[in-house]
């Protein structure tokens, strides 16, 4: 596009999400912290102000790219949720959901977990926001489930967090017994029946 004219909202969101893709490929091959923005702009094809102009900073690309997988996820879930099923098979279904969307962004939630202290406080505040939103949908389901007797009485948000905390053991394991898929299947049946006799 020709230099002095601007943008319409849609251009813009499209060419955020253009430098969005190619910014997290550069993350991916020299990290997040090596990488620079001059890079990025160069790699897109635009000039520093312009990047600027989309992103003020490296943070910024992060976390714009973390929300918008995080959102569909968050959609996808709110979905399931929904549905006229067994509050055990619903938690079975969304967190079949959420082992695609680790392993599809396992990339992305390593880089956070390097860099989500260097983040400014704003930055770690939206990614906060974003994952209390998902914690509660499963938090609300465990509920449901406890008030149905699917489940015994427990302290719902903590359960949330210990089911979706036990995908990272799964993922990263250096001692796999199975597939992640296996693996993850035992888990939510070790989480729904306990391993008591």
């Amino acid at each position: 596009m020709p230099k002095g004219i601007p943008l319409t909202p849609e251009e813009q969101s499209q060419r955020r999400f253009e430098i969005v893709g190619i910014a997290k490929n550069i993350f991916k091959e020299k990290g997040f912290q090596g990488t620079a923005m001059r890079e990025i702009a160069e790699a897109v094809g635009m000039g520093k102000s312009s990047l600027y102009e989309s992103f003020k900073t490296k943070d910024e690309i992060l976390v714009f790219a973390l929300e918008e997988e995080v959102l569909q996820l968050i959609e996808q879930s709110q979905g399931i949720a929904g549905l006229d099923l067994p509050p055990d098979i619903r938690l079975k279904q969304m967190m079949q959901i959420y082992l695609k969307f680790m392993q599809t962004n396992n990339t992305l939630f390593l880089w956070l977990s390097v860099e989500v202290h260097g983040l400014n406080a704003e930055s770690q505040k939206r990614l906060q926001e974003k994952r209390y939103a998902y914690q509660d949908i499963v938090r609300s389901i465990i509920e449901e489930g406890i008030s149905k007797s699917f489940f015994r009485k427990v302290n719902a948000l903590n359960a949330a967090r210990l089911l979706i905390n036990s995908m990272l053991s799964i993922l990263y394991t250096s001692r796999p017994t199975g597939s992640a898929e296996e693996m993850w299947d035992e888990a939510i049946e070790i989480f729904c029946n306990g391993i008591k006799m």
